[in-house]
């Protein structure tokens, strides 16, 4: 039978974060509406914080304290990944929760940037933009395109290389797991009973007041 081990808040992080990357990246690259592409940018930053405060208040599963690993279980989950044999983990496996705090750090950043970043011409520019000098957001602004075409395309690919390597060689699937919350083969004391929902919303919304309070300091 199968048992709850993502909660709720968490997968609707997950998704909305890949819906608002996609936008953040459509606007730019296909539509050009760049207002539209600072709001994805700013949803995305307020997802990243909830993040955040998920990880130290979240179930269990979703603490960042339940996925640290020591460098010798690293090192031995890689030695034996292909192995039928290799140890299950229920939540993040050490490569996954590493993958985690990449992908956190990279966006944390890509979003950070952007609040500065400007267009060549000065047109358009991030809430925060005028509090530093001309010269510092265009190198801001090279840092935030350099930072989403190398190192979060790289990121994204190799994270569904990651779950499509899980699937056809471990026989183990991510996906669904990400939608419905649920895996089978799990000990009742590895359930989640409690999604805290509550407290999720409370964080969302201090996540969103943060963004809002950020992007209007002038």
């Amino acid at each position: 039978m199968k048992k709850l081990i993502w909660d709720l808040p968490l997968r609707l992080f997950h998704w909305l974060l890949v819906i608002l990357i996609g936008l953040a990246w459509y606007t730019v690259e296909i539509s050009g509406d760049m207002d539209l592409h600072m709001l994805a940018g700013q949803g995305i930053l307020a997802l990243l914080i909830f993040r955040i405060f998920w990880g130290f208040l979240g179930t269990k599963h979703s603490l960042f304290k339940n996925f640290l690993f020591g460098i010798p279980e690293i090192f031995s989950y890689i030695k034996n990944i292909f192995s039928s044999s290799s140890r299950k983990y229920i939540g993040h496996n050490p490569l996954g929760s590493i993958a985690v705090f990449i992908i956190l750090s990279l966006l944390l950043f890509q979003t950070v940037t952007g609040l500065f970043a400007t267009d060549y011409d000065g047109y358009f520019k991030g809430p925060l933009n005028d509090l530093i000098s001309s010269a510092t957001g265009n190198s801001i602004t090279g840092l935030h395109h350099e930072n989403f075409e190398i190192f979060i395309t790289s990121i994204i690919f190799i994270h569904i290389f990651a779950i499509f390597f899980h699937l056809l060689v471990k026989k183990e699937n991510l996906i669904f797991p990400m939608f419905s919350g649920k895996k089978a083969d799990i000990d009742a004391n590895e359930e989640i009973k409690d999604p805290k929902t509550l407290k999720a919303l409370i964080s969302f919304i201090a996540a969103s007041i943060i963004v809002l309070l950020l992007v209007n300091i002038i």
